[in-house]
């Protein structure tokens, strides 16, 4: 059994696994790009003159899909926020400059020059740069954040917010330590429905919570997360730099660099991708997140959508899963 420890602030280890589903939900409902952020006492507002000296600047950490995604959200809530892109960090050089045109040729954002790196330890050495959206693959999500934190800058990080455990715990620990804010993505729970479903269970109007059924299923013939493939990525990628931290290293694999949602070494499947779509914005609709008492689950991987081809290869993460969770207050929940 594993000796019970102290953070700085005098919190267990313990205790902080009971709080945080309850953090988590409420980090996740927080929208960064429409409510306070980065330790504002509120929101910009449009018809206030914010000056250079509050602007926010930003740093983008991986900017394929999902990481452009954000920047151009944030690009269009801009003016709003007052947040300005300040850099973009990539592995592989074709989205490093891409992102940086893309950035350029945008006044919302500025419309001047960016940092260009392919090393996010060299991004966070920028002393003007506040903030970072880390959008990488998940294997890179915890020690992205933890060098953020550390060298002074605020964090937005995908989720997940890691892979494993002790991760959650070294996260915890920084942010204490530094003071600085992280918020975790699912932007799902910023849905006005489960803050109203969260109001009428607390109040009451449905009486006790005893199960709850949720569902995200995906039908894609082809197989779920097999997207195009870019044959340009064999050319410019920092392959070694995207592996990282990794235990079973590959030699260069196109396959694994854009479809890495289907193998284990760089994430959990289903459970890490699409189950908080859902899971996230259900324990903020009980009112009162709990950490379960019990869970079980299970994947299979029946159908085999992946056909084995020189580009292509069977995914090692099953394509269904099924969960059960009970928590101390008695609720019941079923996730497929």
């Amino acid at each position: 059994m594993r000796q019970e420890t102290k953070s700085s602030a005098g919190e267990t280890r313990r205790s902080f696994i009971q709080k945080t589903a309850t953090a988590a939900a409420a980090v996740a409902a927080t929208n960064i790009f429409k409510t306070p952020v980065y330790g504002q006492t509120q929101a910009p507002s449009t018809g206030r003159v914010i000056g250079a000296n509050d602007r926010i600047v930003v740093g983008f950490v991986g900017v394929g899909g999902q990481g452009m995604a954000h920047v151009r959200s944030m690009m269009d809530n801009a003016p709003d926020n007052n947040i300005a892109a300040g850099a973009v960090c990539d592995v592989w050089n074709k989205r490093i400059e891409g992102s940086k045109e893309f950035v350029k040729t945008h006044k919302n954002f500025g419309g001047g020059d960016v940092g260009t790196f392919d090393d996010h330890r060299k991004l966070m050495e920028r002393k003007d740069i506040d903030a970072v959206c880390i959008s990488t693959v998940d294997h890179w999500h915890t020690q992205i954040s933890l060098d953020a934190m550390n060298a002074g800058k605020h964090v937005y990080v995908e989720k997940p917010m890691t892979r494993y455990l002790e991760e959650a715990f070294a996260l915890y620990d920084t942010v204490k330590k530094t003071g600085k804010k992280l918020q975790v993505g699912s932007q799902g729970c910023t849905d006005q429905k489960w803050h109203v479903a969260a109001n009428m269970i607390k109040a009451g109007k449905i009486g006790q919570l005893v199960m709850a059924q949720g569902s995200y299923p995906r039908n894609s013939p082809k197989g779920e997360w097999n997207y195009p493939i870019d044959t340009d990525a064999k050319q410019g990628l920092n392959w070694d730099r995207w592996m990282g931290p990794v235990k079973k290293k590959v030699p260069l694999d196109v396959d694994h660099y854009f479809r890495w949602r289907k193998y284990y070494p760089y994430c959990a499947g289903l459970l890490g991708d699409l189950f908080p779509h859902r899971l996230h914005p259900y324990m903020l609709a009980t009112g009162n997140p709990e950490f379960p008492t019990r869970v079980v689950a299970i994947g299979t991987r029946s159908i085999h959508t992946d056909k084995k081809t020189p580009d292509t290869y069977e995914r090692d993460v099953p394509e269904h899963m099924e969960l059960l969770a009970e928590f101390p207050s008695g609720l019941t929940l079923v996730m497929i």
